[in-house]
C-alpha cells in the first residue's frame, strides 16, 4: 500500500483551487504547473513533507505502550528479579532488547553484575536517556512545523519581487494582468507551505499525548524496577 506525504494528499484534495490558477497568457495552468511556478522554495517545501511523512508514519507504528513498555515483559521480569533469577532475567533482556523497559532493566542489572551499588542511579540515568529519545524523535515534527511556514514567506516574498520587477517593463495595458498572475505564483508557495505544516502540527499533537503515556509508564516501572533490584 502506497502511503503519501501530507504535502501530496492536501495538495490532490485542493487540486480544484490550484487548478484554477491562471497564466500571464489567460490559460489555466495545471496543478503540477502551479507547484512549479511557487519556485524553487516548493522542492525544499516537497522535502519537508517526505521527511514529515516518514516520521509520522514510523511514529505511527512504534509509539505505543505495549510495543515499547509491554506490560507482560515486565511482569516476566519481575517475576524473575523476584526469584533471584539474575540469569534468566538478563537473557530475556537481551533477547527483548528493541523495548524500552528491557534497556532500563538491562542497565541495572549490568551495575549488580560489576558488585557496584549505584542501580539507582544507572536505571534512572536509562530511563532519562529513553524519555529524551521519545521527545527527541517528536521534536522533528514541531521543527518542521516552524520552518515551513518561513520558507513559503520566503517564497513568496522572492515571487512578489519578480513580479514587482517585471511589471515596469511591460506596456500599461498588460501591466495590471502580469502583476496579478505574479502575485497570484508568489503565493503558492505559502499556500503549500501551510498545506505542509498544518497537518503536521495535528500530528505532533497527536503523538505529543502518546509521548506523554509512554513517559508515565516508564517513570512507573523504573521506580518499581529499582525497588527489586536494591533488594538483590
Amino acid at each position: 500500500m502506497r502511503i503519501m506525504s501530507p504535502f501530496v494528499m492536501v495538495c490532490l484534495w485542493s487540486s480544484e483551487a490550484f487548478a484554477a490558477t491562471v497564466d500571464p497568457s489567460g490559460t489555466e495552468m495545471t496543478l503540477w504547473q502551479t507547484l512549479v511556478a511557487g519556485g524553487m522554495v516548493m522542492i525544499v517545501i516537497g522535502i519537508l513533507s517526505i521527511i514529515a511523512g516518514a516520521i509520522i508514519i514510523y511514529d505511527f507504528w512504534n509509539l505505543k505502550v505495549e510495543k515499547l513498555t509491554p506490560r507482560r515483559f515486565f511482569q516476566e521480569v519481575t517475576r524473575k528479579l523476584e526469584e533471584k533469577n539474575l540469569k534468566d532475567a538478563r537473557v530475556m533482556c537481551l533477547k527483548e532488547n528493541n523495548n524500552i523497559i528491557a534497556r532500563i532493566v538491562l542497565a541495572g542489572l549490568d551495575k549488580l553484575k560489576k558488585g557496584q551499588t549505584d542501580v539507582k542511579e544507572s536505571v534512572e540515568h536509562q530511563a532519562r536517556i529513553e524519555i529524551g529519545n521519545l521527545w527527541q524523535n517528536l521534536s522533528y515534527l514541531s521543527d518542521i512545523v516552524a520552518v515551513a511556514p518561513l520558507l513559503g514567506l520566503l517564497g513568496t516574498v522572492l515571487g512578489m519581487i519578480q513580479a514587482f520587477h517585471a511589471v515596469p517593463l511591460q506596456s500599461a495595458a498588460v501591466k495590471t494582468t502580469l502583476l496579478a498572475a505574479g502575485i497570484s505564483k508568489a503565493m503558492v508557495a505559502t499556500a503549500s507551505s501551510l498545506i505542509v505544516a498544518i497537518p503536521v502540527l495535528m500530528a505532533y499533537s497527536y503523538f505529543r499525548g502518546r509521548v506523554q503515556q509512554l513517559t508515565t509508564v516508564i517513570e512507573m516501572y523504573t521506580t518499581e524496577t529499582i525497588r527489586m533490584l536494591e533488594k538483590l
